[in-house]
């Protein structure tokens, strides 16, 4: 019997935007337990690496979630993850850093819809019970989760931010950092854990990828986690990482943090989840 069964719906949200939930729940979960949860971002490129973790995995009260757009080519994407993962900008900046024709800031109306159309689809089947919920996102769904860390910690137990585009209007993300914390805002100090994670060949380029032209070389992004995170640290919040892929750059970055932060998650939730 497997372990795990899959499921999947199509979701529109108010713009007319469709997206892809996945659900891999326990096919024998224990009643009594509460089933915790790990909902993945930018699903639309995980499905072969999410089926293949989940597949190694032994019962457990855990499930798995992945939200992705109902298509995966990147042209057509890229200007929607402009505008779905992003803040609003800094005062006078309404758009992408990188590209001017694309507009930003959804990120509240993205995290609206993840409140209000998607958490509730992840309540298990009776009699089991909802437990937690923990997000995962790479690049600018990494800075998405880190700005969802920031202003809804009660909807999250747990954040992990692969490759966080800190980038974005440098230092947009320390300034929201420190206006929280200066307002005294509801859930400081009391945040989920935070675990950051950067290849270290990782590079932020100004101006997007052209098929075929060189790249340049651009600089290091391992500075802008490192300062994000020191200054968390600084906030008082101890319970926040920073893990270093040796070796990786930032398109690998996603399976390769992906499939640790699955790995990190059972083995906190469920330690016994895990086959040996």
């Amino acid at each position: 019997m497997p372990q795990f069964s899959s499921t999947e719906q199509l979701l529109v949200n108010a713009a007319g935007r469709e997206y892809r939930l996945r659900i891999w729940r326990p096919s024998r979960p224990e009643s009594a337990a509460p089933i915790d949860t790990l909902l993945f971002l930018d699903g639309h490129w995980l499905d072969d690496t999410l089926d293949a973790a989940i597949a190694a995995l032994a019962p457990a009260n855990i499930q798995f979630a992945s939200l992705g757009y109902r298509v995966a080519e990147r042209s057509i994407l890229a200007p929607w993850r402009a505008y779905d993962y992003t803040p609003p900008g800094p005062p006078g900046r309404q758009s992408d850093p990188r590209n001017s024709a694309w507009p930003c800031g959804g990120a509240d109306a993205l995290l609206a819809f993840l409140r209000t159309r998607v958490m509730p689809l992840l309540a298990p089947a009776a009699p089991a019970a909802s437990g937690s919920t923990a997000l995962f996102g790479h690049s600018y769904a990494g800075l998405f989760s880190l700005y969802c860390w920031l202003n809804a910690a009660p909807l999250f137990s747990r954040i992990y931010a692969a490759s966080p585009s800190l980038w974005w209007y440098w230092p947009h993300m320390l300034d929201l950092l420190k206006a929280r914390q200066a307002g005294d805002a509801p859930g400081m100090g009391g945040h989920a854990p935070l675990h950051l994670f950067v290849g270290t060949e990782e590079r932020w380029r100004p101006l997007p990828a052209v098929p075929g032209a060189p790249r340049e070389p651009g600089v290091s992004t391992v500075p802008f986690a490192q300062s994000f995170l020191a200054a968390v640290l600084a906030s008082g919040h101890s319970a926040a990482t920073l893990q270093l892929f040796e070796g990786q750059a930032h398109g690998p970055m996603l399976h390769a943090a992906a499939r640790y932060a699955l790995e990190h998650f059972v083995a906190t939730e469920a330690p016994i989840g895990i086959r040996s």
